[in-house]
C-alpha cells in the first residue's frame, strides 16, 4: 500500500491468519465490563521508598486520563506519575501507577476515586514505575451473541496449543489507521508539534511492516520453519542473535529455548543475513519513508518474537455468549488471539488509541 496517500482509510484485514479465516461471529466491547484487563508487575513491592504505587481500576478512560486525575488531585507534576503500560479506554481495567512522594509526606486519597477511578490497594517502592516495567496482563473477556460456540471453542483449543502470529492489534494503528496518516504526513516533512500523535505515528509505522513481515512468513509456509539468516530471540529475554541453520536450532526451537522473530525497522544496518534478508528486505524497503523517520528519531533496529502462546486459557459458554479468559507477556495484543478465533464486531469509538 503507498504511503503517498496522506488521508486514506486503511484496510487492515489483509494479514493472514495461521489456522484459517474463522467462519464464526461475535459482538465485542458492547460494554467496557465485557473486556477486563488486570496488569502483574515484575517485581514486589518493598513497602517503603519515595513513590506510592496505586492499583486503580479503571472503566471507561484511557491511561493517560487517570494520570492526569492523579496529578490534578494530588497537587502533583504530571511527570511525578508513572506507568508501566498503556490499557485500552473501552475497558475495565485494574492498573498500577505510581506517585512520588516524599518519604514523610502522607498523601490525601480522599479525592481519587470518582465513577470511573477507584483505588484497590496501595503500597510504597523505591523507584518509579517506568513504561515497559510489565510482566504481563490477565484478560477476560465476554463475546456476545456467537454465532457457532462450539467452533470458537475449538478454535481457542488450538490458539492454546498451537498459538497466533503476535500481531500488533489494530487499536495500535488508530481509527481506519489514522496514526499511519500522521506517520505519511510527518515523513513528507510536516511538523507535527504534539509529542503523544508523534509517538502514536513512530509506533504505528513500524508495527505495520513487522504484521507485513509476519503475515508474509504465513503466506510462504515459513511461520514456524527458520530459514538461514533468521533472527532468533532467546526466551525470557531480549537477547537474540542470528544463525545459520544446523541440527542444534531445530532442537532449540522445538524446545522453545529460542524464538523466531521479525524485524521493528530503526536505523542501522538489517539484523538478519542470508535467506532471512533476502526475504524480509524486500517488504521493509516498501516503507522507505517511515524507515528514514525511524532512523531520524533515533529508534535502534530491534526484534520481536513473531509467535504468541496466551497461558491459562480457559472459556465458559453462557447462553449465547462464550467468556474468555488467559494471560499474555507484556506487549501482546487480546485482539490477536480472538482474531483467529471469531470475526469480531467491535464497538466503534473515534479515539481508539491507547
Amino acid at each position: 500500500m503507498s504511503e503517498s496517500n496522506f488521508f486514506q482509510d486503511w484496510d487492515l484485514s489483509h494479514w493472514q491468519y495461521l489456522h484459517g479465516k474463522p467462519l464464526g461471529e461475535a459482538d465485542f466491547k458492547l460494554y467496557p465490563e465485557d473486556f477486563v484487563v488486570t496488569e502483574s508487575l515484575p517485581f514486589e513491592l518493598t513497602g517503603d521508598g519515595e513513590n506510592l504505587y496505586m492499583l486503580i481500576e479503571k472503566r471507561e478512560l484511557n491511561t493517560q486520563q487517570v494520570c492526569q486525575h492523579l496529578a490534578k488531585v494530588l497537587g502533583k507534576r504530571l511527570r511525578d506519575v508513572g506507568y508501566a503500560g498503556l490499557k485500552d479506554k473501552q475497558s475495565v481495567s485494574q492498573q498500577w501507577f505510581s506517585v512520588q512522594s516524599n518519604v514523610t509526606q502522607e498523601l490525601d486519597l480522599s479525592g481519587v476515586d470518582t465513577d470511573q477511578v477507584r483505588i484497590v490497594k496501595t503500597k510504597r517502592h523505591q523507584k518509579k514505575l517506568k513504561v515497559g516495567a510489565l510482566k504481563g496482563n490477565h484478560f477476560s473477556i465476554r463475546l456476545r451473541n456467537v454465532s457457532n460456540i462450539e467452533e470458537l471453542s475449538n478454535r481457542l483449543k488450538t490458539v492454546a496449543e498451537l498459538g497466533v502470529p503476535n500481531y500488533f492489534g489494530l487499536q495500535r494503528f488508530g481509527f481506519k489507521g489514522n496514526n499511519l496518516n500522521w506517520a505519511n504526513r510527518w515523513a513528507d516533512g510536516e511538523s507535527i508539534r504534539d509529542k503523544k500523535i508523534k509517538g502514536f505515528a513512530l509506533s504505528a509505522a513500524r508495527s505495520y511492516v513487522f504484521n507485513e513481515v509476519v503475515s508474509a512468513r504465513i503466506e510462504k509456509g515459513i511461520f514456524s520453519t527458520p530459514v538461514d539468516g533468521d533472527v532468533f530471540v532467546l526466551a525470557g529475554s531480549n537477547s537474540y542473535f542470528t544463525a545459520v541453520l544446523d541440527d542444534s536450532i531445530d532442537t532449540r526451537l522445538a524446545e522453545k529455548d529460542i524464538m523466531l522473530s521479525a524485524p521493528m525497522i530503526g536505523k542501522g544496518q538489517s539484523i538478519s543475513i542470508a535467506s532471512a534478508a533476502e526475504f524480509e528486505d524486500p517488504i521493509v524497503a516498501k516503507h522507505k519513508s517511515w524507515l528514514s523517520l525511524l532512523a531520524e528519531q533515533g529508534l535502534e533496529q530491534q526484534r520481536r518474537v513473531i509467535h504468541l502462546t496466551p497461558q491459562n486459557l480457559i472459556c465458559q459458554a453462557q447462553d449465547d455468549d462464550l467468556v474468555v479468559k488467559f494471560e499474555l507477556p507484556s506487549g501482546a495484543f487480546a485482539t490477536s488471539v480472538l482474531r483467529e478465533c471469531v470475526n469480531f464486531r467491535e464497538q466503534q469509538f473515534e479515539n481508539t488509541n491507547k
